[in-house]
């Protein structure tokens, strides 16, 4: 009598099948790889998104304390010195800021305290267009106002550290540090934090070593005196 052998099965199917008539484990996994691409594909852009919100209000933000600031210096004659002490006044002492860099003096203008990423914004004035006393010496003083027609600020913007002039004798300048919070070590980001009258205002860049999303607005010294002279308060 014969003996029929029965065959053995095959191996690569009974490890490759969890069901019968179901999908095979390879199968299954091609399935995860393609869901996790549509998911990053999808996700990427709505952080993308997100990010680029943030940085439409919060220049949105520092628009509108610019334009406090022009209301302020009209009003008062003078910009409000930076705040030194983190109560949202400006500090001065006798007629003189405390210094000419800190935070914004947001409860003495008016504006909001943060960006859209809930940091405090920076604050830059030249002294001679915020201390109490009239005129600069550089012409005719006008009572009540810090400054003159003739008057320059000190603080130069800059397309990069080092770099090419943006703007020059600006009297007042209030940035964002962005997302990052001045946490990159990029030359250029460093010049905005480094407590001195020079600042970079540059498109945004996620480069590693050339990061930079600081978003600045400033005071430019025609509109101001511009301004001024239309309201009265210079000649």
């Amino acid at each position: 009598m014969s003996v029929q052998r029965r065959r053995a099965p095959n191996a690569m199917f009974s490890n490759t099948r969890i069901l019968q008539g179901g999908f095979s484990l390879i199968e299954i996994a091609i399935v995860l790889v393609i869901l996790g691409l549509v998911l990053g594909g999808v996700l990427a852009p709505l952080s993308t998104q997100y990010e680029n919100g943030r940085r439409n209000e919060t220049t949105n933000i520092l628009d509108k304390v610019l334009e406090a600031s022009y209301g302020y210096a009209i009003v008062n004659g003078q910009f409000p010195c930076p705040d030194t002490s983190g109560d949202g006044l400006e500090n001065r002492v006798g007629v003189n800021c405390v210094s000419p860099t800190g935070g914004l003096p947001w409860v003495t203008l008016g504006v909001g305290q943060n960006d859209a990423w809930g940091q405090p914004f920076g604050y830059q004035v030249t002294a001679v267009f915020a201390d109490s006393s009239d005129g600069t010496g550089c012409g005719s003083a006008t009572p009540g106002v810090s400054f003159e027609l003739c008057s320059n600020g000190d603080i130069t913007v800059r397309d990069s550290s080092g770099g090419g002039l943006v703007a020059q004798n600006v009297p007042a300048l209030i940035w964002s540090m962005g997302k990052n919070w001045a946490i990159s070590t990029s030359p250029d980001e460093g010049e905005n934090s480094d407590g001195d009258a020079v600042f970079v205002s540059k498109i945004y860049s996620g480069l590693s070593g050339s990061e930079f999303d600081d978003l600045i607005v400033w005071v430019t010294p025609a509109i101001l005196k511009t301004r001024m002279v239309n309201a009265g308060r210079l000649p």
